[in-house]
């Protein structure tokens, strides 16, 4: 396969998935950026609901999104006369999973939406309580709305279609931006406005993914078939919900120990946090190509094409890296007002934003490497390897605790960790690859059998 074939094959993906995934951290930076001309106290109490929302929430949904996306993909590859039937029936499972994990995830944020904010430092009396709490009620009652949209996508991203979760995308974040401004301000609701506009604005686009889906093919959530397929979703999401539980424990603890700082530096935390993770999943677009790709390329057995397609992604995922880090760098200075005018937000962003930057190329990595190991199938690996990385990560977050009352270097603690937490998933996934090892060595045939 020619390197131009290959670059074609993960633009098709990668280009329209960029804007896609932006989706959910996009919807975040609106809310935000509408909330911080509230105040910081807004700001910072709409950073701890996030913060809660996306560890629940991400504990199960990103391992379906992306199991939902590998078994598609498989379905997609393979050369069985009832290709249609299979992919309807992995699309009805996954749907049908998301509805039940969904009432689950809202159950529990209604419960951590009570004294489970005292987990994130937000202790009974705080001025932050009260506003995490209506944003996070708010957001719960709108978890499978959350969920059914994120599965859709996986769903069309396993059929290698990136265009209509693209487009399901821009009308979720038109609603959003409309809707901001008028239930926030307009009507003087505030943080609950933000949460209901974000919760109407993504059912509204998970309605429409669904339906288009539904036109294309048999879907049944009430079928017999997709009953009796869950085991194939349930084993590899549990395996990764494993690993979600080190990588969203590791980012709240993260927050928790923000929280416990100044008012200025929780929010200033929250900022660049929204900001690393928007600019950094941008690497997950090439992660979604080398997924897919390499799911269907390893069904169809087409080794020659899946080593190619690793080792592009990885290219192209380093090249934007650099690209982001450099951009963020020429706008650092102009970037923080875009969310407040608090002069001691912005001075307590100054000592954060260098690792912002420094991050990008690691992060990008690290996001591309997780692409690769999923489409190999990965998922048992991925869980055990994450155990190593977040151990050290946490380790180094923790140094904050001896440095009460220094804001800045307490910060400075928890940034570090969130660095090597993102270095060592990078680093355990590259042992195995250049080893040939599993879950890689589907990758190399017969020249890892004989090693």
């Amino acid at each position: 396969m020619r390197r131009n074939s290959v670059d074609t094959a993960i633009a098709s993906l990668a280009l329209p998935a960029l804007a896609t995934l932006a989706a959910d951290p996009l919807a975040s930076l609106i809310d935000i950026a509408y909330l911080g001309h509230l105040g910081s106290l807004q700001l910072a109490s709409v950073g701890v609901a996030l913060s809660i929302f996306g560890t629940v929430t991400k504990l199960l949904n990103i391992p379906l999104l992306s199991v939902t996306t590998n078994i598609v993909a498989t379905a997609v590859g393979s050369n069985a006369d009832d290709k249609d039937l299979q992919i309807g029936l992995a699309a009805s499972t996954s749907l049908l999973i998301a509805v039940l994990v969904s009432l689950a995830e809202g159950a529990a944020l209604v419960v951590l939406g009570g004294n489970g904010l005292s987990l994130w430092g937000i202790h009974p009396g705080s001025p932050m309580r009260y506003d995490a709490l209506d944003f996070l009620q708010i957001k719960a009652l709108g978890a499978p709305a959350t969920l059914l949209l994120m599965v859709s996508q996986g769903v069309y991203r396993g059929l290698g279609d990136t265009k209509m979760p693209l487009w399901g995308t821009i009308g979720c974040n038109v609603i959003n931006v409309i809707l901001d401004p008028l239930l926030i301000f307009g009507l003087g609701w505030g943080v609950r406005g933000a949460a209901i506009a974000t919760v109407v604005a993504e059912g509204a686009a998970a309605f429409w993914l669904i339906a288009s889906l539904g036109r294309k093919y048999s879907l049944s959530l009430a079928g017999r078939s997709a009953m009796a397929s869950l085991s194939s979703f349930l084993g590899p999401t549990g395996l990764l919900a494993l690993r979600t539980v080190a990588i969203s424990g590791t980012f709240a603890l993260a927050t928790s120990l923000a929280a416990r700082s100044d008012l200025a530096h929780a929010a200033a935390h929250q900022i660049c946090i929204q900001l690393w993770l928007a600019s950094s999943l941008l690497a997950d677009s090439l992660a979604v190509a080398a997924q897919t790709l390499l799911a269907q390329g390893l069904a169809a057995n087409e080794l020659d094409k899946v080593r190619k397609v690793a080792e592009r992604t990885l290219q192209l995922g380093l090249g934007l890296g650099v690209s982001l880090a450099t951009v963020l760098a020429l706008t650092s200075g102009a970037l923080p007002q875009l969310f407040t005018r608090d002069p001691a937000v912005i001075a307590a962003i100054g000592h954060i934003f260098p690792w912002v930057i420094l991050s990008q190329p690691i992060n990008a990595l690290a996001f591309v490497w997780d692409g690769v190991l999923y489409g190999a199938g990965g998922f048992e690996y991925a869980a055990k390897a994450m155990a190593v990385c977040a151990t050290p990560a946490i380790g180094c977050m923790l140094l904050a605790l001896l440095a009460p009352g220094a804001p800045d270097l307490e910060l400075g603690a928890v940034w570090l960790g969130l660095t090597v937490l993102m270095s060592m998933r990078s680093i355990t996934i590259y042992i195995p690859w250049k080893l040939q090892r599993s879950p890689f060595d589907r990758f190399f045939g017969e020249v890892a059998k004989d090693l």
